[in-house]
């Protein structure tokens, strides 16, 4: 599916509002301070450990969904069985691999993908880990 210029942006605005809130402390009151932050902040204070092959570096529970951020060198072969989930792909390319297929993903890529359906992501051999913008929708 290929967007146009304009919906792609829009998409962008809101994964970058999406993450924003991450760095959002607390709920929203007037008591509570507003922060913000930025990606490459984040991606620096908490880097994948050596060793390591995926870790969620920033979470937030909005509702009922969860809005993660993943690093990820490899992300094995698995299943959700009551969510949804949409994933934006920030940093990286790599493989998606789904229920006996695979594609390549890169930088801007959006993944839909259903409960029950058997995934995984691993990054290029010798590039920078994926980061992932993950939406996790109960359905």
């Amino acid at each position: 599916m290929r967007m146009g210029r304009s919906a792609a942006f829009a998409v962008r605005a809101l994964i970058g509002a999406g993450a924003l809130s991450l760095a959002l402390a607390g709920s929203a009151s007037a008591q509570q301070k507003i922060t913000f932050t930025d990606l490459d902040s984040l991606l620096r204070e908490k880097p994948l450990p050596p060793g390591r092959t995926a870790d969620i570096i920033a979470t937030r529970h909005v509702d009922a969904s969860d809005l993660q951020i993943v690093v990820a060198r490899k992300i094995e072969l698995h299943i959700h069985e009551d969510t949804d989930h949409t994933v934006f792909v920030a940093r990286g390319s790599g493989v998606f691999r789904f229920d006996g297929g695979a594609r390549g993903v890169k930088v801007g890529d959006i993944v839909t993908i259903p409960k029950k359906i058997v995934h995984g992501f691993e990054a290029d051999p010798g590039s920078e880990p994926l980061v992932l913008l993950v939406v996790e929708t109960p359905s």
